[in-house]
């Protein structure tokens, strides 16, 4: 699954919906019912929906709200470097895990796209333990399918210089093939996922971003043992099996997503047209060619650089007690090798001298995409400012583009901008999607945004503006902090983005920071036309019509 960044307190995105809960009981003796707990967070909810004269009391309220939060949550160190946090929430019978690493696409070396995506498939074949029923005849089956696979690659790097030979070619084929046959032999398919599913697992999945790779679910209290024991598995002695065939599943996913959608063609391409040198230009799925040639070898290479417990961080929040996880922690993750953290890539996107542009003609609906350069990095100071940005020219109907393009001049049926795209690690861009409506040129319409843009300098960000983007970005802070899945994903996301997830309650201070001219001063550095890569998807048959 390629993932997008889950909801952060910054306007940027919505928090993924929790995992329903299996059930409530009474609480355990001596946990009290925290009555004011719930009448602040009700409170929180209303003074945030009412705004004006109440923001700054329901800032002060929401301060309050992430402080008790943040003094629940408990932190483990082991020796081997892995970050666990646990929040006991012992409402229901239920905990909900977030487990992310600190490697995505952008971490693949050249060649070898798609390889951090098929590693979190790969996540789920099992370990030594869990789904083989011999390991060490296994092993020695899955040497002979590497050494077939090689002698596969080598007739294809033969056939690119034309020194193939198409018998030579088909006999290596075959024997790859014969090769897997006897390596299926000794797979229990699936017994990782059918094993927590026999346990009651809720939400069992993990996505992949060009920043980070998650995975996550929701367990029974009383499986908790479980949950440690199958996590130390996977990441302490992982088995790539059924590696070819997942990779068939990928290729399949990438045609799915991208070389049968129109929408996805022209998102890969614009994304693809914006990058020259950074590795965010590849994308998260792969390359056909490249995902068409990765080998066993290549996954276990990018397993043992990135997965190492330093690189990682494991959040539980639910029904579980602080105590108990250490312990089964010290028990079943401490043997995952340390590894160490990811360093920097040093590659920067030079700046874009000219704007860019590409241009298809699909039997789709028409769609524009302008993606502008500049969008600053999660840790840069001035994220929370373009995130502002975003949101008061596209955050619902009362915003500048709804009103503008789709209420008033009606060239448009939706209209949306967001940053961190495709990530939040490094300087990004600024995204901005609109549908003309009938009859009206898309080249039209991408004028019109512009105009919009431009007209900043002449119509500033008004207090007000800034003052309704607080309003809804204190009402997501809450909501985020309210789900037990959506706050373990917040927790792991700040302490693998920023290095301390205590950074999450310092957004506050930063939300406050804010001001209409910083915000104005960020439209005028990146909305500019030198600045744009235009996507434009044209309807066949009638390209370039002449719009109102």
């Amino acid at each position: 699954m390629v993932w997008m960044i889950p909801w952060c307190p910054r306007g940027w995105a919505r928090p993924r919906r929790s995992a329903p809960n299996a059930g409530t009981r009474p609480r355990a003796a001596g946990v009290p019912r925290n009555k004011a707990g719930f009448l602040l967070h009700l409170g929180l909810l209303c003074c945030v929906v009412a705004g004006g004269i109440l923001l700054s009391f329901c800032s002060a309220r929401a301060a309050e709200f992430g402080a008790s939060v943040e003094e629940q949550v408990r932190e483990i160190v082991l020796e081997n470097g892995l970050t666990i946090l646990v929040l006991e929430r012992p409402f229901a019978p239920v905990f909900h895990y977030v487990g992310m690493v600190d490697a995505g696409a952008s971490d693949e070396p050249s060649g070898r796209t798609g390889v951090a995506h098929l590693m979190e498939h790969m996540a789920f074949k099992g370990s030594v333990r869990v789904g083989t029923q011999d390991a060490r005849a296994e092993a020695e089956a899955l040497r002979r399918v590497d050494e077939a696979w090689e002698a596969v690659l080598a007739e294809k790097r033969a056939d690119l210089l034309e020194r193939g030979d198409s018998a030579r070619a088909a006999a290596a084929w075959a024997r790859f093939q014969e090769a897997q046959r006897e390596a299926d032999r000794y797979v229990i398919g699936n017994a990782f996922s059918k094993t927590l599913e026999e346990n009651g697992v809720q939400g069992l999945n993990a996505s992949t971003s060009c920043d980070a790779t998650t995975y996550y679910y929701s367990l029974p209290s009383n499986k908790l043992e479980l949950w440690a024991l199958m996590e130390g598995n996977r990441m302490t002695w992982p088995v790539f099996r059924e590696f070819y065939k997942e990779r068939e599943v990928v290729i399949e996913e990438r045609r799915m997503r991208l070389e049968s959608s129109p929408r996805g063609r022209l998102r890969d391409e614009t994304s693809s047209a914006a990058f020259v040198a950074h590795p965010y230009r590849n994308g998260v799925i792969g390359h056909r060619s490249d995902l068409e040639a990765l080998s066993r070898a290549d996954g276990e290479e990018f397993f043992r650089e990135h997965y190492g417990a330093a690189n990682m961080c494991m959040v539980l929040v639910g029904d579980v007690r602080r105590d108990e996880v250490e312990k089964l922690a010290r028990k079943y993750l401490a043997d995952i090798p340390r590894g160490s953290r990811n360093q920097p890539i040093l590659t920067r996107e030079p700046p874009p001298s000219a704007e860019r542009m590409v241009r298809t003609r699909e039997p789709a609906q028409p769609l524009c995409y302008v993606a502008y350069h500049g969008g600053p990095a999660f840790h840069d100071p001035r994220f929370d400012r373009v995130s502002a940005l975003t949101d008061i020219l596209s955050g619902g109907r009362s915003s500048r583009l709804y009103r503008a393009l789709v209420k008033e001049r009606r060239i448009a049926t939706g209209v949306s901008c967001f940053n961190g795209m495709p990530g939040l690690k490094y300087d990004n861009l600024i995204w901005c999607s609109a549908t003309p409506a009938s009859g009206v040129a898309p080249d039209s319409l991408v004028e019109a945004l512009q105009q919009e843009f431009e007209a900043i300098a002449q119509r500033p960000i008004t207090p007000e503006e800034l003052e309704g983007h607080r309003s809804r970005a204190l009402a997501d802070f809450v909501r985020g902090l309210r789900g037990d899945q959506g706050l373990a994903s917040l927790l792991a996301f700040y302490q693998i983005r920023t290095g301390d997830w205590r950074n999450l309650f310092r957004w506050l201070d930063d939300l406050e920071a804010l001001t209409p001219e910083s915000i104005t001063e960020e439209a005028a550095r990146i909305l500019r036309r030198s600045n744009r890569t235009v996507g434009i998807l044209e309807e066949a048959g009638n390209a370039r019509r002449s719009g109102s």
